[in-house]
């Protein structure tokens, strides 16, 4: 009867077939979609590293990374390498989203050597612009032309956490490195408050604040600039398991507050504050910006540590004619190490 709801067997399975397909036909668009990006991001990942294979770098970063035990370091460091997520037995029941098929990589726990792309522009240089009046017009140049991105070589150095509370080799790691990513796990309070007791002691080993009793106290006249970033890791457990019943995998730390705690920390040199990161190791979210950020930033401060030279040796200059004192070899050599051409000329005129 060709009014009838009755199907046959055959029938009945074949529309079942085609409803249970219509039904999952978002789900595999998505997923298809999801497995599409990544591709793309992988291919993009791919081509970067080969253009960064065929060019000379510029120059190397010694950056020091500092956590506690399970909060992520080798993970980031396997990622930023990599671009690939293994899971280390110490991390992967604390992790939400750990895969136990994923296996931890070694080679990663004493750190790695991999390049980045840099802008040799000055306004890049700095994490923390601040607005500035307009300038005078004048005539375009090409020096205002955009310049091309340099290689740069990181060479990250994980410190061991087992060593944390020793003061000595501490400082020992400080003296060979430029800046130091300070890692926190965000569903681990203690953790973060660590990183900050470190950045503490940072501050005051490279501010001449250290006791007497400390090995750091007897070189303060070599005081240099250093940097600080903190990361906070484990960022995708907001997307996963924010209701989960397991403390362990709860957010303890919130994104303002570590934002505002690296807001309150400031290094010898540096603005107010230090710059801040959520990362996550296992979804690639922001950790490709760790490390160009730290390249940023020990630019700037090799730039103001220049800048610095160049003042005391032409301050030195001066205060030579000043006295009525000639220009030596000494003063001369100094000037020529910072880099800057002083004209005596003009400073004898100044000086009459």
């Amino acid at each position: 009867m060709v009014n009838s709801f009755l199907w046959t067997p055959e029938e009945a399975t074949y529309l079942k077939a085609v409803l249970r397909w219509q039904d999952d036909a978002p789900a595999a668009s998505e997923q298809d979609r999801k497995r599409r990006r990544q591709q793309a991001e992988e291919a993009e990942w791919r081509r970067k590293q080969e253009l960064l294979s065929q060019e000379k770098p510029a120059g190397e970063f010694r950056v020091l990374v500092i956590g506690g035990k399970g909060t992520g370091k080798s993970s980031i460091l396997t990622r930023f390498a990599q671009n690939t997520f293994t899971t280390s037995p110490s991390t992967s029941k604390n992790h939400p989203n750990s895969n136990s098929n994923n296996t931890h990589d070694p080679f990663y726990e004493k750190g790695c050597r991999h390049p980045i792309l840099l802008s040799p522009s000055p306004s890049q240089t700095s994490s923390f612009p601040f607005p500035t009046p307009p300038a005078s017009p004048s005539p375009p140049s090409s020096s205002s032309s955009p310049q091309k991105e340099k290689k740069y070589i990181i060479d990250a150095l994980e410190f061991p956490s087992q060593h944390l509370l020793s003061n000595p080799l501490l400082e020992q790691a400080l003296a060979i490195t430029e800046c130091a990513v300070l890692v926190y796990d965000v569903t681990d309070e203690a953790s973060f408050r660590l990183c900050l007791g470190v950045a503490e002691f940072i501050r005051d080993h490279f501010s001449g604040s250290s006791s007497p009793s400390s090995p750091s106290y007897q070189s303060q006249s070599q005081k240099r600039l250093y940097e600080v970033v903190l990361v906070g890791t484990k960022a995708d457990v907001d997307n996963s398991e924010s209701e989960s019943d397991d403390p362990a995998n709860r957010r303890q730390v919130s994104y303002t507050e570590g934002k505002k705690a690296a807001a309150g920390i400031s290094m010898p040199g540096g603005s107010e504050g230090i710059p801040f990161l959520e990362v996550s190791a296992k979804t690639g979210e922001n950790v490709f910006e760790i490390f160009p950020t730290v390249g940023r930033e020990i630019l700037r401060l090799k730039k103001l540590a220049q800048t610095k030279r160049e003042q005391q040796a032409e301050k030195e200059v001066r205060d030579r004619l000043a006295n009525g004192e000639g220009f030596n070899g000494s003063t001369q050599e100094k000037g020529a190490r910072s880099g800057r051409v002083i004209w005596l000329k003009d400073l004898m005129c100044e000086s009459h």
